[in-house]
């Protein structure tokens, strides 16, 4: 049976592997335009629990926000509970895999993951997003033709900013600039430090005790909302990746840029933004 955004929803996505013979994509994906629900998760750990840990959130996350259309929630907190669930869901996933299999470590993954839910008394459509570690989402505003980062990444800034090395409000600063650095511009101390420690991150599914977050954002005809998982941000620069979607005529042919584009910058060894690595992109636009 067809979802509830069979007809309003278009979907894409794109997966590439970096380059180690024998090994598949940590990465996973989840692009169900029909369930209006997107997803990406990068595997961490060892190669086979990485995998299994990417793979095991993206069903358990399929499986709970297929629920959310057909429990038609009056309200949109309602609504975010159950994302939250999604979430939960596969921070259980893995720490089931975890127990099952001792030997093979802490095998974890990120998750960024989006649901549409529609108000049933306005009808306004709303994107609601969760994300935990550094994959991240990002909403293209067709009316103003801008895009937004609406995720923040669990990464040292984090971290400092705990031990009070800098400020909330700097860490949007820090990141910008980090997010649109070619090498051409000296970064300031404490960017240039987040910089050289940008694989490094605080917070994935599959530790002890995780914290996430969730918010929502509504959506009018034309925006867009796409997941991607760090080797295409890390790759790109906001300025690309804007870009890249501004000039997108399907949401398949958007994902299939991106990981084009990244992927030609992580093969170039004198960018300083070059970092081979896996790949996922998700888009969903609501038509």
């Amino acid at each position: 049976m067809a979802g509830k955004w069979s007809n309003r929803v278009h979907g894409g996505y794109a997966l590439r592997k970096k380059a180690i013979e024998g090994r598949d994509n940590e990465d996973s994906v989840l692009c169900r335009a029909s369930d209006g629900a997107i997803g990406v998760f990068d595997g961490i750990g060892s190669y086979a629990e990485a995998r299994m840990a990417s793979k095991i959130a993206r069903e358990r996350c399929a499986a709970v926000l297929s629920e959310i259309d057909t429990e038609r929630f009056a309200q949109i907190d309602q609504a975010m509970d159950k994302v939250s669930k999604a979430i939960l869901a596969a921070q259980e996933g893995i720490t089931d895999l975890q127990r099952m299999y001792p030997q093979a470590g802490d095998g974890g993954t990120t998750a960024s993951i989006v649901k549409l839910w529609q108000n049933p008394e306005t009808k306004q459509v709303f994107a609601i997003f969760a994300n935990i570690g550094d994959s991240r989402i990002y909403y293209w505003k067709n009316s103003e033709k801008d895009l937004y980062r609406l995720t923040r990444d669990d990464n040292v800034l984090l971290q400092w900013m705990e031990y009070g090395w800098v400020q909330e409000e700097d860490i949007e600063k820090f990141t910008d600039l980090i997010d649109d650095y070619t090498g051409t511009d000296e970064l300031p101390p404490i960017a240039s430090e987040a910089w050289d420690h940008r694989n490094t991150i605080c917070a994935w599914l599959g530790m002890p005790d995780i914290s996430f977050r969730i918010g929502a954002i509504e959506m009018q005809i034309g925006d867009v909302v796409v997941a991607t998982t760090d080797g295409i941000h890390d790759n790109l620069t906001s300025t690309e990746i804007k870009k890249i979607i501004a000039e997108h005529s399907s949401p398949r042919e958007t994902a299939l840029r991106l990981v084009d584009v990244a992927a030609a910058v992580a093969a170039v060894s004198d960018s300083p933004r070059a970092k081979p690595d896996d790949m996922a992109v998700a888009v969903l636009e609501l038509e």
